[in-house]
Parts: structure tokens; C-alpha cells; sequence
């Protein structure tokens, strides 16, 4: 296996690319790279991902892999044995902990980590959790008569929160994903690693903001990184493609299909307001500054 392959020459795989290429990151070249779903490889990239990609993270949900059958026909992912995690929760009921199946000493070479972060449950429960009583009552109202009128209803406080939003319901819900991605990460052995959610823009985006933010790059660097993806989803062309784990159809295009700076700033500000910066906040959800240490040396060191 080489240890380093050009993935932005990928041909059907969109938005590819190194974290080594963000200015100023210290991640060596060939060891980090984020991606759109590798599902829309043709058969090239396939090659190209296999022969050079040894762990895979999928960041998707539940509903979306379940989709993959129908939606592609690559033959990628038939060379990564999936790595599957058990949800352990706390007496909140809330995910603490995911546990990984079997262990890594059991799999195959090459592997494809499922670590969803975000699906249309936490949608619900995040927006229903910052909802003013009066708009409680009233969505409560709404279910109790029509589950399509709720869902719509959630839908619109979605559209107006945009992604923002989407982005503090990962943080706030997603910490046990996060911590095992990061885990992943963090095992030089796993390397060559690709991460990707579906155009590789919002969930892989956050992911490669909180590596990137305690590697001490700049946060202007890290922004002009999530702001390439702004035309990925034009690139895909695809009208059926999840947006953060919601159906397309039912998200505004202009708000849910672009990456301006905007919205990176206000999530890297929130890092900050509501957690304390990404040290913090990865403390929160268990990977503490001797882990932080780690994925450093496992991204960075020769």
C-alpha cells in the first residue's frame, strides 16, 4: 500500500483533498484526506482509493448507507470490511459512548469506520430542545394531528436556522462519533485515512475544522478550506444527494447547497461561547490533551 496518493485527481469522487494542503497545517501529505461520499467512484477511482486508502470514516447516517444500494454501484466499498459501533448511553438516554464491534485486530486491512453523526432524530430533538414553550405546545399540537404537518414544521425552523445550526446539533449530539473519528485518526496505523459525509461540505467539514483548530492552524486557513466546498454540490449534480442527513427536496438551496465563510466563522465562534474552544470542548466528549497529543503525532510526526 503507497502511503500517499493525489486524491484531488480522483475523477467522479468531488471535493477531495489533503488536510496537509490547508495553509500553515502541520499534517504531513498522503496521511489525512476529506472527500465527498467515495460511493460515485467510477471504476478508476476505485482503484486508485483501494490500492492507496487503507481505513475509511463514513460520516453518514443510518438511512443514508441503507440508500447506498440503490443509489450507487461502485465497487469501492466491497474492499473495506465494515467496522460497526454499539451505542452506549447514559441515563439521559443520550449516546455516551461508541463501542466498536470487533476489534481492529480482528478486521480486515482495510476498513470503513460507520460513525454517524447527525440524522433526522437529532434534527428533531435539538430543534424541539431550543424551541420557547408557546412553539413547544404548538409542534406538540401539530403531532398529535398530522405527523407530516410536524415534520414540516420542523423543517421550516431548519431552513431558517440554517447550517449553523446543523453544525451545533453535531457538536452538541454527535460527541461520541466525533471522539471515535478522532480515534481513528489518531491511530497511525490506520493511515491513509479518508473521512467524507456525502459532498464532503458539513459534517466532514466540522470534523476537519476541530483536527485542524487543536493542530493550532490559523482560523482564517480553516475557513478559506471549508469555503471550497461552496460549489460541490453543483459539481455533484446530483438532485437526490442528502444535505446533512435531510432529504434535499426539503431544505432551501441557498442555504443548505453552499459553504460561505459565514457559517464556518459562527460555528468556530460557538466552539468557543459555548464550550470553551476546541480543546475544551473535545475534553467534553473524552478526548483529553493526552489524546490531543497523539492525533498530533500520529497526523504530524515523520
Amino acid at each position: 500500500m503507497s502511503a500517499q496518493v493525489s486524491m484531488p485527481n480522483l475523477e467522479c469522487v468531488k471535493n477531495t483533498r489533503d488536510l496537509a494542503s490547508v495553509k500553515g497545517s502541520p499534517v504531513k501529505a498522503g496521511r489525512v484526506f476529506r472527500t465527498s461520499c467515495v460511493g460515485t467512484a467510477n471504476e478508476n477511482d476505485s482503484c486508485l482509493i483501494v490500492e492507496n486508502i487503507k481505513t475509511l470514516i463514513d460520516l453518514r447516517s443510518d438511512r443514508e448507507y441503507k440508500m447506498d444500494a440503490e443509489k450507487y454501484n461502485s465497487s469501492v466499498w466491497e474492499s473495506y470490511e465494515d467496522m460497526i459501533y454499539s451505542v452506549k448511553k447514559g441515563k439521559s438516554g443520550r449516546a455516551k459512548a461508541l463501542i466498536p464491534a470487533v476489534t481492529m485486530a480482528e478486521t480486515s486491512i482495510r476498513t470503513r469506520h460507520m460513525l454517524s453523526v447527525i440524522d433526522e432524530s437529532i434534527y428533531k430533538r435539538g430543534v424541539f430542545k431550543r424551541m420557547r414553550t408557546g412553539k413547544k405546545i404548538k409542534a406538540a399540537v401539530y403531532f398529535a394531528v398530522s405527523y407530516t404537518r410536524v415534520r414540516q414544521y420542523f423543517i421550516d425552523y431548519i431552513n431558517r436556522a440554517g447550517l449553523p445550526l446543523l453544525n451545533e446539533l453535531i457538536l452538541d449530539y454527535g460527541g461520541p462519533s466525533i471522539k471515535a473519528c478522532l480515534d481513528v485518526l489518531a491511530d497511525r496505523s490506520n493511515h491513509p485515512v479518508a473521512f467524507y459525509c456525502t459532498a464532503g461540505k458539513d459534517r466532514t467539514g466540522l470534523i476537519a475544522m476541530l483536527v485542524l483548530s487543536v493542530l493550532e492552524v490559523d482560523d482564517e486557513a480553516i475557513v478559506s478550506d471549508y469555503v471550497l466546498s461552496d460549489s460541490v454540490y453543483a459539481d455533484m449534480k446530483d438532485k437526490s444527494a442528502m444535505v446533512g442527513a435531510l432529504q434535499q427536496e426539503n431544505l432551501d438551496p441557498d442555504t443548505f447547497l453552499r459553504a460561505p465563510r459565514s457559517v464556518m466563522d459562527a460555528t468556530m465562534k460557538l466552539l468557543r461561547k459555548e464550550y470553551g474552544g476546541p480543546y475544551k470542548y473535545l475534553e467534553s466528549i473524552g478526548f483529553g490533551a493526552a489524546d490531543v497529543v497523539r492525533l498530533r503525532a500520529a497526523l504530524c510526526d515523520e
